[in-house]
């Protein structure tokens, strides 16, 4: 079981090194999965359809999704700059949302904490948040490209960090593993003289 950790973790490292080192390949990859995925989902969903028209009355909207899925992704194989910067820009747009909302959020939060220091830090992170919330963006809005470009630098950092602990952990249950199979060598025992 080890070595399918271990393999993970190898597969996270090479995806971060690439997004930090070719961050618009790994975008026209990303867009590529998802257009094979919307794809097949989509042809899916239309077979799906058509098989249950006769017993389901919500056949429709399920043949309706399916069509949508399937040119979604011919959309995406056919222009995948535009849908990278398409969906990087609104999963950035939602990022920038969430960090303000929670932000907004955090004052009464941090108004309610009875300890002095944790008001103060909850304030502090309250605000931190809605501050990086309207930098995100603007930068989104005044540098799309530049800001899916660093998007993807922090998903590559963050498969590095991710693959590099699933290493350190498949090599502990390896060695873990073998340390329970064989006794070491050294360890006093002593085959029996007979």
């Amino acid at each position: 079981m080890w070595g399918l950790v271990l393999i993970r973790g190898i597969l996270a490292v090479i995806f971060g090194l690439l997004a930090l080192f070719a961050p618009v390949l790994t975008l026209y990859a990303i867009v590529f999965v998802f257009a094979a995925y919307a794809l097949v989902e989509g042809v899916i969903q239309i077979v799906h359809a058509i098989r249950v028209r006769h017993r389901d009355r919500r056949w429709g909207w399920l043949l309706a999704t399916g069509v949508i899925a399937v040119i979604a992704g011919i959309v995406a194989f056919v222009f995948p700059g535009a849908a990278g910067l398409v969906y990087g820009s609104f999963g950035l747009a939602l990022i920038a949302f969430y960090s303000v909302m929670m932000g907004i959020a955090g004052f009464p939060a941090a108004a309610s904490a009875t300890d002095g220091g944790r008001k103060v830090l909850g304030y502090i992170v309250a605000g931190l948040s809605i501050v990086l919330g309207v930098v995100l963006a603007i930068i989104l809005v005044a540098q799309p490209v530049l800001a899916i470009i660093n998007l993807i630098w922090v998903v590559g950092v963050w498969a590095i960090i991710i693959g590099v602990t699933l290493i350190i952990a498949a090599i502990g249950a390896r060695t873990r593993a073998t340390g329970r199979r064989a006794p070491r060598s050294g360890s006093g025992a002593e085959p029996a003289q007979g």
